[in-house]
């Protein structure tokens, strides 16, 4: 195994990172989390749970805030664990259950809807930019938000080139500020709209689809990241406590004051589009300012650490180019993802999310099976590392097909049949038939 690498490149480095080069704390760790979680996209996804938007009642609306964050966590630690334990990224852990060929596949799934969701963040941050020049100078038109999206697309591809270091720093800091600004906004909304319980919220409960295709959105929205959490993890100092902690205090905060903040804001106005419905609540011109350009940091800091990071190391290591190469690759397919279309409504915006996550649940149930069934949590590092026809997990010409199979079956049967719950059937079924079709029984 090559990981001799020096400290100065191994944090961006494909290899295993050891302990002594771990680039977070449990506090900073905690904090980019919270940097990352405070996004307005998590914002629209409260907006779209109660009426006028949604369908749900309150006691839902809150349940599934609960049962997804709890998904969240456990999912995140579970999966997490061999990137904090042996250092190693989501695109080596996967050639363990995939292969060193069949990976491939699930680390293009995967880099796919980060690429969009970049877009998504950026749309958002030149939204409102737009919304700081028109309050400021007065000036807006048409194309604006377009260039603004184009330059904003740079700048956060710059703080990027940087790598994972820069990034921290970004992310920790911008945390207090952006939370800062975000309480304010709730306890305004709150003192000026009030929080009533309006009617159609205590209407009886519709346990039908609405609810539980809110259950697999709001999954969804970070089954992304379960996927390639140990991207994140192997930057974190090596500790079981840690890796269970960090994911505790730092995803259910953020995660809880997000939705909540969308829920009252949604009900407040009805409004979909975030940055329009924030405008309208906020107080005064200067406040407005503030806020539109905090949300614009809050954007960079969950772009840099969840949406550039995947697809950036996938290109390092499928192109074997350098990490500020496969950075500058990824923000141009950000460009081209033109996030306009899928913001454009609700329906869109939670079909993008049923949709992929049809494949991630099974893809994670995969790598759980895999990492704490066949291998007992036990990897030999060098064995991943090794890509030719001599690898351990070469399987057949460097597919395991049990895998791919236990993917692709419950894939398609929820997205023909099974939508609302694509993720929630389709983790336990890829979890039980890659057991069943697995041949391969190794320490």
């Amino acid at each position: 195994m090559s990981g001799a690498t020096n400290q100065n490149n191994e944090a961006d480095s494909l290899q295993p990172i050891p302990g002594t080069a771990r680039v977070f704390s449990l506090g900073s760790y905690i904090f980019m989390w919270w940097s990352s979680l405070i996004v307005i996209q998590a914002f629209v996804l409260g907006q779209g749970f109660l009426p006028p938007n949604g369908s749900m009642n309150l006691f839902q609306a809150f349940l599934v805030m609960v049962l997804a964050v709890f998904v969240a966590v456990v999912m995140f630690s579970l999966n997490g664990e061999p990137g904090n334990k042996y250092g190693i990224p989501y695109l080596v852990q996967t050639r363990s259950g995939f292969g060193v060929r069949g990976s491939k596949i699930v680390e293009f799934l995967r880099a796919l809807p980060a690429i969009v969701w970049y877009g998504i963040g950026t749309w958002i941050a030149a939204l409102s930019l737009d919304g700081i020049l028109t309050t400021l100078v007065g000036f807006t038109a048409p194309w604006a938000k377009y260039v603004y999206f184009v330059l904003l697309q740079v700048v956060q591809t710059a703080l990027a080139y940087g790598g994972i270091r820069t990034m921290k720093w970004f992310n920790v800091y911008g945390s207090f500020v952006i939370a800062a600004v975000m309480i304010y906004m709730l306890v305004h909304i709150l003192s000026t709209h009030g929080f009533q319980i309006q009617e159609s919220w205590r209407r009886a409960a519709d346990w039908g689809t609405p609810f539980w295709a809110g259950l697999t959105t709001a999954i969804g929205i970070l089954a992304t990241v379960m996927l390639n959490i140990s991207d994140m993890t192997r930057h974190l100092h090596s500790s079981s406590r840690a890796n269970w902690l960090g994911h505790i205090f730092g995803v259910v905060p953020p995660w809880f004051f997000m939705l909540t903040l969308g829920i009252v804001a949604g009900a407040a106005l009805g409004i979909w589009d975030p940055v329009q419905a924030l405008m309208q609540l906020s107080p005064n011109p200067a406040a407005l300012v503030v806020l539109l350009a905090f949300i614009l940091v809050a954007q960079f800091t969950t772009n840099l650490t969840i949406n550039i990071l995947p697809p950036a190391l996938i290109f390092m290591d499928t192109f074997k180019i350098a990490w500020h190469q496969a950075v500058m690759i990824t923000g141009v397919l950000g460009i081209l993802s033109c996030p306009w279309l899928l913001m454009a409504n609700m329906q869109a915006f939670s079909g993008f999310i049923l949709y992929y996550s049809a494949l991630f649940g099974p893809i994670l149930g995969v790598m759980l099976a895999d990492y704490y069934v066949i291998r007992r949590r036990r990897l030999v590092v060098e064995d991943l590392y090794v890509t030719d026809s001599t690898s351990k997990h070469w399987y057949q010409g460097g597919f395991n097909v049990a895998a791919l199979v236990a993917v692709a079956v419950p894939s398609v049967i929820t997205m023909i049949w099974f939508l609302p719950v694509s993720w929630l059937i389709g983790l336990p079924v890829g979890f039980v038939l890659y057991l069943l079709f697995n041949r391969r029984r190794e320490a």
